[in-house]
């Protein structure tokens, strides 16, 4: 069998082309790829500051964070 000499060079092109190409693949996918590999635990939710206020009757009052 005979190859060309020029086809080395072919050859070169084909591989950077290949390469490339996986490059941009693997770039544009790179936050699918990640979570394939590293799965999310669940958050806990974050702590909520409730601040408990007594009125002048004697009531609680805990959904009013504001300073009367």
């Amino acid at each position: 069998m005979y190859l060309d000499p020029g086809f080395g060079g072919m050859l070169v092109q084909v591989i950077v082309a290949i390469t490339a190409v996986g490059g941009g693949l693997l770039f544009s996918f790179r936050k699918k790829i990640i979570k394939l590999f590293f799965k999310n635990k669940p958050q806990a939710p974050a702590p909520v500051n409730i601040s408990v206020q007594n009125t002048a009757d004697g009531v609680v009052d805990m959904l009013n964070n504001e300073t009367k």
